[in-house]
């Protein structure tokens, strides 16, 4: 069979037996987009409106250029409203870097940015002056958040629900922690990510996800939250707005509807293509390990194909894992207090497991394979490689777009759960 795979700007044509593939994993079809989004946005942004009643000082909560949330969309129809208060915009960065012109403008909307540009802030995670210490979780993790939301009488977030590897579920309360958090909040919090329970879909008994809940519960200003699901096309499907926790745990109940792809079988290799922006950098594309996993046989090859035009992104886990002899010295020695281990840490115990191939092209190899993992410039040679490894009969599958699809192994398979 020849297949034409498409990341970022580029095409290539791979060759593959038809008996070694499974299957091409595709994204759920469940998830129609509104007939008529305009109206659902407008419904979310009148409701805010009503709640800001009362107030003067209000801070917008938005997620940054790692997530399709399309912010642009709902702020048409509520910055007019919000020219009637003294409002502040801040960018939920988390440890990810500034936001450059280009990105705020696609957050934001052109018009919208220009307009608004001088009240913008985006979240620094590492300036200790910027957070102020709102107590500690029964977890031990100090909540540091940014001052400004001491400054707002009213909060707004605004976020997208997708599948996270280690929180169950982006969105909801994760525009505290991380977004707006410090290293040592941050820090804290994803050094609970080896526990069982943190996993992809996973929010009961998951202690990250718990941790981020206890934070969050402890910004007494009111808050409003917008929550949005969008299919693989980016295009919105499902709108909740309200109260913060009610309206996340609606959304998690259709983003699981739309990103869970049930399989009853486990393959040798699966070779992972992620799509903006997932793709940016090499940070961001450990989702496609992750959401693959339990689709992949012990022993197996999981093969990362991500074009990260914005080259590694966030370092720390690159020299956390440069650190070591292997891998395996990050699930012995425990977690320090260092920014990176929990991605390394994570890294490490899949690598017990499986054995990681890459073809990242914005990505120096000699940096590939300081981490452990083994590059490839072409789909097709990662392909004969893993094949050449593992025998002509290993099997294999393919998930075009990676960032959004998580395989679940289907209810009365004889597979067990990774």
């Amino acid at each position: 069979m020849r297949l034409k795979i498409t990341y970022g700007a580029k095409t290539e044509t791979v060759s593959v037996l038809e008996q070694n593939l499974l299957a091409i994993l595709q994204p759920s079809h469940f998830a129609q987009p509104f007939c008529d989004t305009s109206l659902e946005l407008e419904r979310a942004a009148q409701a805010a409106i009503r709640f800001l009643a009362g107030s003067n000082r209000v801070l917008v909560l938005l997620n940054d250029y790692t997530r399709p949330t399309p912010n642009q969309e709902i702020l048409f129809h509520l910055e007019p409203e919000l020219r009637n208060y003294e409002t502040k915009y801040l960018i939920c960065l988390g440890t990810h870097r500034p936001a450059k012109e280009n990105e705020l403008q696609s957050i934001i909307g052109a018009q919208i940015y220009h307009r608004i540009r001088d009240r913008i802030i985006q979240h620094d995670y590492r300036d200790p002056s910027r957070h102020f210490i709102f107590g500690k979780t029964g977890f031990g993790t100090t909540v540091e958040l940014n001052r400004e939301l001491l400054w707002a009488e009213r909060l707004i977030t605004i976020n997208s629900i997708e599948p996270h590897y280690f929180a169950g579920y982006t969105g909801g309360r994760k525009c505290f922690v991380p977004g707006s958090a410090s290293q040592k909040t941050i820090t804290q919090n994803h050094n609970l990510l080896l526990h069982p329970a943190s996993a992809p879909f996973s929010l009961k008994n998951n202690p990250v996800h718990e941790d981020m809940t206890e934070a969050a519960k402890m910004v007494s200003v009111p808050v409003f939250s917008i929550q949005m699901v969008l299919n693989y096309r980016h295009q919105l499907v499902s709108v909740h707005y309200g109260d913060l926790f009610s309206s996340f745990e609606k959304g998690c109940e259709i983003a699981f509807q739309v990103y869970a792809c049930p399989i009853q079988q486990q393959a040798d290799i699966i070779l992972s293509v992620l799509q903006p922006p997932y793709s940016i950098n090499f940070y961001q594309s450990q989702r496609a390990v992750e959401f693959a996993l339990k689709a992949l046989k012990p022993n197996g090859i999981q093969i990362t194909v991500s074009c990260c035009t914005d080259g590694i992104g966030n370092d720390d886990f690159v020299q956390v894992l440069q650190s070591c002899k292997e891998p395996a010295e990050l699930l012995v020695t425990g977690p320090p207090a260092t920014l990176g281990w929990h991605k390394a840490a994570r890294l490490a115990k899949i690598m017990q497991r499986a054995q990681l191939y890459t073809v990242m092209p914005g990505v120096n190899d000699d940096i590939i394979k300081s981490v452990f993992m083994h590059p490839f410039h072409s789909i097709q040679s990662a392909l004969d490689s893993a094949f050449a490894q593992l025998g002509s009969n290993a099997t294999l599958y393919i998930i075009p777009d990676a960032g959004a699809l998580v395989p679940v192994i289907q209810p009365g398979s004889d597979l067990n759960p990774i």
